[in-house]
């Protein structure tokens, strides 16, 4: 056992390793099972768990003629290895998210090419974490942006609220004028009222009452009308109407 340990150890050198969905066939159909896959510059090999010494099969690298990254089957997160392993036969693959999909497709690539697995997937893992820092002012920006809108939404929503209470003020204002010219249009038209019935008193020689009037300048009018009459011939007095007055 601590041999094989040791060569597991070996193995482990440039190698990317972790858990993955197989699809595999069986008494009723076809099913998925996790297993423990391990991937080195020359194999694929997976076990039924971390600790299991014998492997449950291995794919030869060499032997893996495509990657399909995006396989046509309804399970998240699935790829799949063409090979020419048992005359064409097709893996398909699936990981946990979308994150530990493209490590497995570095990975793989990366053995495929001959390269170092282990620089493929930390390449992959530090721009994959980059373009996440990168979106982060960009989500800080799109948030201040919004954040100056509402603020700029807000501002003009008080400029308009302070137009609509001056034109508020404005209307009460000129309802205010209006009541007051109401107000003196009904006095003067009962100060007429008055005037004519003076008039036709003084001209029929009757005494007005100076006193009885409403204010100073209807007891002023009154007062003038009433001379008038006393110095007004009876015979003109009785030619002349109110409207020529």
């Amino acid at each position: 056992e601590r041999e094989w340990e040791s060569e597991r150890e070996t193995m482990l050198d440039d190698v990317h390793r972790g858990w993955l969905e197989k699809e595999g066939g069986g008494v009723f159909g076809r099913s998925w099972q996790s297993r423990y896959f391990v991937l080195s510059s020359t194999s694929l090999t997976y076990f039924e768990d971390e600790a299991a010494r014998d492997s449950k099969g291995e794919i030869d690298v060499a032997s893996i003629t495509r990657i399909e990254p995006s396989a046509p089957l309804d399970k998240p997160y699935c790829f799949s290895l063409h090979t020419t392993h048992k005359g064409g036969k097709t893996y398909h693959l699936a990981a946990a998210d979308v994150h530990q999909k493209e490590q497995w497709l570095h990975a793989l690539a990366a053995a495929r090419r001959g390269d170092s697995i282990v620089e493929a997937v930390a390449s992959f893992s530090s721009s994959s974490s980059a373009t996440s820092d990168e979106s982060a002012p960009s989500l800080s920006s799109s948030s201040s942006s919004s954040s100056s809108a509402s603020a700029s939404e807000s501002t003009s929503s008080s400029i308009e609220i302070d137009l609509l209470r001056r034109r508020v003020a404005l209307l009460e204002s000129s309802r205010d004028t209006l009541t007051k010219q109401v107000e003196e249009s009904a006095k003067h038209a009962a100060l007429l009222d008055s005037v004519r019935t003076w008039i036709e008193e003084a001209l029929a020689g009757r005494t007005i009452d100076v006193n009885a009037h409403w204010n100073a300048e209807a007891r002023a009018l009154a007062e003038q009308i009433a001379t008038l009459g006393e110095r007004a011939p009876r015979a003109h007095a009785n030619t002349l109407g109110v409207e020529e007055l």
